[in-house]
């Protein structure tokens, strides 16, 4: 697996390996990692267990067990912030 790859939404499938740099270009889509660890270079890798929206009992279930996970959430309206629109 090529580990700087950025992964698009269609790329993603449950158990796999990713850093959180990997899905930065997925935006408004719940992820949850589990099994993370910090990197050297201040990334986080870890299981991919979940993608998708956020209003479901699997996502919520998530956040009810004991294992810890790490929530990814890339809000495309707050990338928005930095563009200026003409009147």
């Amino acid at each position: 697996m090529d580990s700087e790859r950025k992964y698009a939404l269609q790329d993603l499938y449950k158990n796999m390996r990713v850093k959180v740099s990997q899905l930065s270009n997925i935006l408004d889509t719940c992820m949850i990692l589990l099994d993370t660890e910090l990197l050297s270079d201040k990334d986080v890798e870890g299981t991919l267990v979940y993608f998708g929206n956020g209003d479901t009992k699997e996502y919520t279930d998530w956040f009810l067990q004991d294992q810890a996970i790490t929530p990814v959430y890339f809000n495309s309206e707050e990338l928005e912030d930095g563009v200026v629109y003409d009147e």
